[in-house]
């Protein structure tokens, strides 16, 4: 049946089964015994029970269709040329194989674009490589909790923490091997889904920058996540045409609270915070 999926279209099966009814009713009328009625009753019945029985009892129902009207039609005394007796023993079948293929091509379809959605708002959320939720993924969570933040300033235990880890000198290494590139993206990403807490939110916003999300964390469990998170980057090497190279990180880290609330209201405040911190750490590193 999935073959026979893949050479039809929805639209060229409905045009079918007009077709072949149109013939079948134009047939009756050239025939001696006048049999339209009765075909374009059993035709309706075939598509009907195509549409409301499932697979196996519409095949059950078809084997028994054609038993009966083979015994009623041979065996019986029955004053009709043979080729009537046929059309009206297997006009159930083939308008119940006719319904079953249309159902059958309405569902692919229905699937089909149900994936194609699925896809679209996967894509929209999640980085196809790192599989890490996106920049927009990211800018809407980070903002939806600044505005908790906001509505609840009595509350000062609230606090969300933003530690970017910026793989230096990422578009270089893409230029040189794209494939090596998406290898190493991926690794730092796994690294993290198995070292950080599991209550963090970790998104991938642009080239070469991974941004977590934190609750408030005790200043000995950060440092500790952060070490261990530190060892397991700096095993990652790249390589490319037999040689390997170490890689650089860069670390920004943000906390936000009732005191600052105001001054990252904004994802983009906060971006431009991470980005002004990473750029002085790189100015240090090479004075």
């Amino acid at each position: 049946m999935r073959k026979l999926f893949s050479f039809f279209k929805y639209e060229y099966a409905v045009v079918l089964l007009a077709i072949v009814l149109i013939l079948l009713l134009y047939l009756t009328q050239e025939m001696f015994v006048d049999i339209f009625w009765a075909v374009s009753i059993l035709s309706l019945l075939g598509l009907i029970s195509a549409f409301i029985l499932p697979d196996v009892l519409l095949t059950w129902f078809v084997i028994l269709v054609v038993i009966a009207g083979t015994f009623t039609m041979m065996a019986g005394i029955v004053y009709m040329p043979h080729l009537e007796r046929g059309l009206l023993i297997f006009t159930i079948p083939l308008f119940s194989a006719l319904g079953a293929l249309i159902k059958g091509l309405g569902g692919v379809r229905e699937s089909a674009l149900s994936n194609k959605s699925n896809i679209i708002s996967y894509t929209n959320h999640i980085n196809s490589v790192t599989k890490l939720k996106n920049k927009n993924n990211a800018a809407r969570f980070y903002e939806r909790y600044i505005s908790f933040i906001a509505n609840n300033m009595d509350s000062k235990e609230l606090t969300i923490a933003a530690t970017c880890i910026h793989w230096a000198h990422s578009n270089q290494y893409r230029q040189l091997n794209s494939t090596e590139y998406k290898r190493i993206l991926k690794e730092i990403a796994d690294i993290l889904k198995v070292h950080r807490l599991p209550d963090e939110v970790i998104c991938y916003i642009d080239s070469g920058n991974f941004l977590i999300f934190s609750s408030k964390l005790e200043k000995e469990l950060k440092e500790t996540i952060d070490h261990k998170v530190k060892e397991r980057l700096a095993d990652i090497k790249y390589q490319d045409q037999g040689v390997k190279h170490d890689l650089q990180y860069k670390y920004a880290y943000q906390a936000i609270n009732y005191k600052n609330v105001n001054d990252f209201s904004t994802f983009k405040d906060l971006t431009n915070n991470l980005k002004r911190q990473l750029e002085t750490k790189i100015v240090v590193e090479y004075q």
